[in-house]
C-alpha cells in the first residue's frame, strides 16, 4: 500500500500543533496525554469552526484531493476535505478488504449510488472496486436516472450484483413488482447509507425469486471516511473495525465511560489514522453500536444499533423508525418504505407516510391498534390531550420525501415551525 497512516499519539500531536480548533480544545491539558484523557468532540461545535475551506479545524491549506458535500437527512450541508493521499488511502484500503465480504472474479456490479452534487458514494464505490483484488465488471449507472432505465440495464446485461442506497433498491423492487418482471440474474445486494431491514430483504428475495446475499458495501461517512467493513461471517448490521485506518471507541451515553465488553451499547466515536488535513479525534460517528466479539480479536466485530441522535418525538412520546417496521411486519403489510413526520395542529402529531404496493387494501385501523401496542405511551399521550391522533397516509414510494441531492430517504421529518 502506497499511503501513510499514523498512530493515535501521532494524530493527537499533529492536530494539537497544527489545528487552531484542537489547540483551543486541548489548551488546558498537559502535553503528555492519552486518547481517553481528551474531551469528546461536540459535532455541532466542530462544524461551527469547519467551513467549506476547513476553517480553524484544518491544519493547512488544501492543495490537492477531493471535497465532498454532505447534507445527510437534514439537508444542512457540511464540506469534507480530503488530500489526494488521504483519498488514495481510503479507497485503496477499502478495496483491499472487499474480497473478505465475498466479492469475486467475474461479478457484474451495477453502481447505483448517486453521482455528482459533490456527493462521495458513487466515486468511493467506483474507486474501491477499482482497487479490489477481484476482477469485476462495473456498470456505472448511478442512481440519478430513471428506475426503468436501471432495471432495463440490470436485466439486459444479466447483472448479478446491485450496489446502492436502500431507498433506490426499494424503488427498483417496487417497479419490478408493479410490472411483474422476471428473468433477473441478481444474487447479491450491496447497500450503504441506510439500514436494509429484514422485512425489506424478504421482499427483495421474493421479487428476484431466489435467496439473495446481502452485504454492506462499507460502514463509512463523508466526514469520517471508512469506519468498518463487511466480512462473510458478519451478521445483521455487523461490521469489522478497519483498524488500519480508523480507531473506534464505544462511549456509554450516560456515563461517558469507554465500553470494552461485548453486548453493551455505546455511541461510536472515531479517531482517524489517515486524515491530517481535517483531523478527527474522538469524533462522533452518529451511530450506536455494541461489540459482538472479545477485545482480543483482530479487527473486532461490532453491530450497529441505529442512529444515536435520530428519533421522532412529539409531546413526550419518542418513536424510532424500527418501531414502525415492527408494526408493519406484525400487520403483514407488504410495504416499500415509510416516513415519520412530526407536525402540529393545535397539538403535536405524528404522520406516518407508508409506501405500499396496494393502497386499497391497507388497513389503517389495524396499523394504529398495533402501533399503540408497540408504543403504549403514544395512546396515553392522546388520551391525556398531549398529542393529536396520528395521521396515516398510504402512498407510493415516489410520493415520499427524499434528499434532493443525495437521494436518501428522509426517514424522519419535523414540520413544526
Amino acid at each position: 500500500m502506497g499511503f501513510k497512516t499514523y498512530t493515535v499519539d501521532e494524530i493527537i500531536s499533529y492536530a494539537r500543533e497544527n489545528s487552531q480548533y484542537y489547540k483551543n480544545l486541548y489548551k488546558d491539558l498537559p502535553k503528555d496525554v492519552t486518547l481517553q484523557d481528551l474531551p469528546l468532540v461536540d459535532q455541532g461545535d466542530f462544524w461551527k469552526y469547519c467551513d467549506k475551506f476547513g476553517g480553524t479545524v484544518a491544519t493547512r491549506k488544501q492543495t490537492d484531493g477531493q471535497i465532498f458535500k454532505s447534507g445527510g437527512t437534514t439537508g444542512d450541508p457540511k464540506y469534507s476535505l480530503y488530500s489526494a493521499e488521504e483519498w488514495q488511502a481510503m479507497c485503496e484500503c477499502s478495496g483491499a478488504v472487499l474480497h473478505k465480504g465475498g466479492l469475486k472474479n467475474g461479478d457484474k456490479i451495477a453502481n447505483l449510488f448517486y453521482a455528482g452534487g459533490m456527493y462521495a458514494s458513487f466515486l468511493y464505490t467506483y474507486s474501491m472496486l477499482y482497487h479490489a483484488s477481484a476482477k469485476t465488471i462495473v456498470y456505472n449507472i448511478s442512481g440519478n436516472g430513471s428506475i426503468e432505465e436501471m432495471v432495463t440495464t440490470i436485466l439486459d446485461h444479466k447483472i448479478n450484483c446491485i450496489a446502492g442506497l436502500p431507498s433506490i433498491i426499494t424503488k427498483i423492487i417496487s417497479y419490478i413488482n408493479e410490472n411483474k418482471l422476471t428473468g433477473f440474474n441478481v444474487d447479491t445486494i450491496y447497500f450503504a447509507g441506510e439500514t436494509l431491514y429484514p422485512d425489506q430483504r424478504e421482499r427483495i428475495c421474493k421479487a428476484f425469486k431466489r435467496e439473495i446475499d446481502f452485504r454492506s458495501v462499507f460502514y463509512a461517512s463523508n466526514d469520517g471516511g471508512p469506519i468498518g467493513y463487511f466480512t462473510k461471517d458478519c451478521g445483521y448490521n455487523e461490521h469489522r473495525t478497519l483498524s488500519d485506518l480508523t480507531y473506534i471507541e464505544l462511549i456509554d451515553p450516560d456515563t461517558n465511560e469507554v465500553v470494552t465488553e461485548m453486548g453493551r451499547p455505546g455511541k461510536i466515536y472515531i479517531t482517524s489514522l489517515f486524515k491530517t488535513l481535517i483531523p478527527l479525534v474522538r469524533y462522533p460517528a452518529g451511530d450506536m453500536g455494541e461489540y459482538t466479539e472479545p477485545a482480543c480479536v483482530p479487527d473486532r466485530k461490532f453491530r450497529l444499533l441505529g442512529r444515536s441522535d435520530v428519533a421522532a418525538r412529539a409531546g413526550y412520546v419518542t418513536i424510532y423508525p424500527q418501531d414502525i417496521g415492527n408494526v408493519l411486519k406484525h400487520c403483514d403489510i407488504d410495504y416499500d418504505a415509510y416516513q415519520i413526520v412530526v407536525d402540529r395542529t393545535t397539538k403535536d402529531r405524528f404522520t406516518f407516510r407508508i409506501a405500499v404496493s396496494d393502497i386499497q387494501s391497507a388497513d389503517t385501523e389495524r396499523f394504529l391498534e398495533d402501533l399503540y401496542k408497540e408504543r403504549p405511551l403514544l395512546l396515553d399521550a392522546i388520551n391525556d390531550g398531549t398529542n393529536d391522533v396520528p395521521n396515516v397516509v398510504w402512498c407510493k414510494a415516489n410520493d415520499l420525501e427524499y434528499n434532493p441531492r443525495t437521494g436518501k430517504l428522509k426517514v424522519i421529518l419535523d414540520k413544526r415551525n
